[in-house]
């Protein structure tokens, strides 16, 4: 009877264990890639908006690297372990230069995911805040935008374009970089996204192409895909996703390959 129950428990265990890989294995999967930050706090002191559009992370398997230009990671790079089974999940960051470790929780929210940090050696957060005082550091992520994108729908004017006009359009985007060919025009230009505004804002400066100049726009990211639209040049920036009361010149939904 005994050797039975300690059968049956190691059984039990063995599950919990399996199980617990299986979370691990799809929360660090949705994890993958490159996250702009959207909003940060520091003991209490919001992150400035200049900061956070600079900033970036990257993560692949359980190793992720903060751009040189970033101050608000825990550290320049590192690797992480996570444990999506406790409430909140934690998230464990290790240094790679020192081995410090900082203790933290995280969550998926949107098209992105939040975590908050404890200084090293201090207890991990309870919720997501960073209080003057808490030492803690709070991060709000989105998917970045980079990729390589086709066209899925669009409309100019009130009308949707043709569908040879939508097969044939493509768009990259690297960094705040972009070029998109179509069947009669090549754009390329920067562009700089206002994530933390509703909606979110995207201001694109062309260098070639048939919008020279600086255009106004909002834009929306959910599952890879890219949703814009633009006023035409020096008018105000739209308010909704639609051409067809004026306030945009064209709106395009890109699908990331």
């Amino acid at each position: 009877m005994r050797s039975l129950i300690v059968a049956v428990l190691g059984l039990l265990f063995a599950n919990v264990v399996l199980a617990q890989d299986d979370a691990t294995k799809k929360d660090l999967s949705k994890m993958q890639g490159t996250w702009s930050l959207v909003s940060g706090e520091r003991d209490g002191k919001k992150v400035s908006e200049e900061e956070a559009k600079n900033t970036v992370i990257t993560i692949r398997g359980s190793d992720f690297v903060f751009p040189d230009v970033s101050k608000i990671g825990t550290s320049a790079t590192g690797t992480i372990k996570i444990d999506p089974t406790k409430n909140p999940k934690w998230i464990d960051p290790t240094s790679s230069k020192d081995g410090v470790k900082s203790l933290g929780i995280y969550e998926f929210v949107g098209n992105g995911y939040r975590a908050c940090f404890a200084e090293p050696g201090k207890d991990r957060p309870q919720d997501f805040s960073a209080k003057s005082g808490s030492g803690h550091n709070l991060q709000v992520w989105a998917d970045s935008l980079e990729g390589t994108y086709v066209l899925v729908s669009g409309e100019q004017r009130g009308q949707a374009l043709a569908k040879e006009v939508v097969q044939a359009a493509s768009l990259v985007i690297d960094g705040n970089k972009h070029k998109s060919m179509s069947d009669r025009d090549l754009v390329v230009g920067i562009h700089k996204l206002s994530p933390g505004k509703t909606p979110k804002e995207i201001d694109s400066q062309d260098t070639e192409g048939p919008s020279k100049g600086l255009i106004l726009g909002i834009y929306k990211y959910e599952n890879g895909e890219f949703t814009v639209c633009f006023a035409a040049p020096g008018k105000d920036r739209p308010k909704e996703f639609t051409t067809k009361s004026g306030t945009g010149e064209f709106v395009h939904a890109w699908k990331k390959k």
